[in-house]
């Protein structure tokens, strides 16, 4: 059964409500219309249709909008040149010994989380041990559950998953709350079959005191402001005001497909060119144009010729400029500025290879995502930190200073970059042969022998 993301479960909610908690459910249908924008598996995409047999729906052909958005958005924000550090030397051997590869596994789990407007990481412990060990899990928006929201800050969540213990699989729901008479953070994990009866294993902890009062899990959306609903931690979708262009798109790129499709050359025969067996009284095409015929009609088909091939004119061109157009729009409305997508018949949807210093819309956004990003994850990395600490040390470690360095490369300015480069040649600052092989990918010794530099450049003795 395909994956459905429509907010939380009914079962964990209904089970929170009993432990007296109110759970935030107020962004579910947001949520749900969202994922079937991701997904391309609403009606505008053509559900199969009820009550009406033998009707032949349509398919609306999709180059999957929303998705794309979500993913691009998300990579230029942050790639594998993001580093997560910290001013505290432990907590940063501690990154780099145990977190190194965070950036790279969370690509994916940051562009779903942009495109349906949240999702989580949290911290879990592997088992009672003298000295746990946190391990990182993110959840989509669909296992999240608020709690407790300070305005739009989350003080308490919980977390639906489903895990296997000993081979077999159990739906878990896990509360992270800060405890108002320890002043901590407690992890609190309850176990559950497939069928909804409560489980308790001896080697979870159904109430871990972390002993700190740092949050043990982090929320993480796009920054834009939630017009949906008040009070809740649960942000919005990247493409939520571009609902409108993500239709725009797919209906050009479906008319583009239907261009082609209708365009296909078709063979029209009269009746008078088609066998007939005397016996059955049935039509044989048998020879008829190697047998492909497209429709037999009565009476001429074209002024008295018995067969007329349709082979129309495509034209493309108006159909691939609509879906620049569309593309426009919707690089405008998600943040990117004017063009940062396109597409062609040769090499299908494209983005921006050369980002100029003009675009500001592009820029103000991703600085906008990097802030609402690092703060998810100076929350969660600080609290994962001195969790550990207070588990494993018993010490209650100051703020370590988690710190996040962003990869700005995408911002800069190619066209400048080149200039600059070609002026410092000309000024004897810059040996001529680093340009091909910058700009242009070549070989040290084929930028050389372009440029007409030997080996013995810069004082390099050529070889005997």
């Amino acid at each position: 059964m395909p994956k459905e993301i429509t907010g939380a479960p009914s079962w964990a909610i209904e089970y929170l409500k009993k432990l007296g908690y109110s759970p935030d459910t107020s962004m579910s249908t947001y949520i749900s219309q969202w994922w079937g924008w991701y997904k391309c598996s609403n009606d505008f995409y053509g559900l199969p249709n009820r009550g009406m047999k033998g009707l032949n729906n349509h398919r609306v052909m999709s180059i999957t909008p929303a998705a794309v958005v979500a993913e691009e958005m998300a990579s230029l924000v942050m790639d594998e040149k993001t580093v997560i550090g910290a001013d505290d030397e432990e907590c940063a051997q501690w990154l780099d010994d145990r977190f190194s590869t965070f950036v790279g596994e969370a690509a994916d789990n940051l562009a779903l989380s942009f495109a349906l407007g949240t999702g989580a990481w949290a911290c879990d412990f592997d088992g009672l041990g003298i000295k746990p060990r946190v391990r990182l899990t993110y959840y989509d928006v669909g296992q999240i559950v608020p709690l407790v929201t300070d305005r739009d800050i989350s003080v308490a969540s919980a977390f639906v998953s489903v895990v296997a213990n000993k081979g077999k699989r159990y739906q878990q729901l896990q509360i992270h709350d800060l405890d108002s008479e320890t002043g901590t953070y407690h992890i609190k994990t309850h176990m559950f079959d497939m069928k909804g009866k409560e489980l308790q294993f001896e080697e979870i902890n159904p109430d871990l005191d972390t002993l700190q009062p740092y949050p043990t899990y982090a929320l993480v959306s796009p920054a834009i402001a939630n017009r949906y609903e008040d009070a809740t931690a649960l942000g919005v979708s990247l493409y939520a005001n571009a609902v409108d262009a993500l239709m725009a798109v797919d209906q050009a790129f479906d008319g583009f497909c239907q261009t082609v499709r209708f365009c296909i050359p078709r063979m029209y025969i009269d009746k008078t060119a088609v066998d007939i067996d005397p016996t059955t009284g049935k039509m044989s095409i048998a020879g008829t144009v190697d047998a492909d015929l497209y429709r037999v009609m009565s009476g001429s088909v074209d002024k008295g010729f018995p067969v007329t091939i349709y082979n129309p004119e495509l034209r493309l061109d108006e159909r691939e400029g609509a879906i620049n157009a569309a593309l426009s729009i919707l690089s405008s409305k998600c943040g990117f500025g004017q063009n940062y997508f396109s597409w062609t018949r040769a090499s299908g949807l494209k983005t921006a290879t050369e980002v100029t210093s003009d675009n500001s819309a592009l820029f103000r956004n991703v600085r906008r995502h990097e802030m609402a990003v690092g703060k998810a994850l100076r929350r969660l990395f600080t609290g994962a930190y001195i969790a550990e600490c207070a588990l494993t040390t018993g010490r209650d470690p100051e703020d370590p200073g988690v710190n996040i360095q962003w990869d700005d490369s995408v911002v800069e300015d190619s066209k400048t970059e080149r200039e600059l480069m070609k002026d410092d040649i000309a000024r004897g600052l810059c040996p001529a042969y680093l340009y091909p092989m910058r700009y242009y990918g070549m070989s040290e010794e084929e930028a050389r022998a372009l440029t007409g530099e030997g080996a013995a450049a810069n004082g390099i003795p050529e070889e005997e």
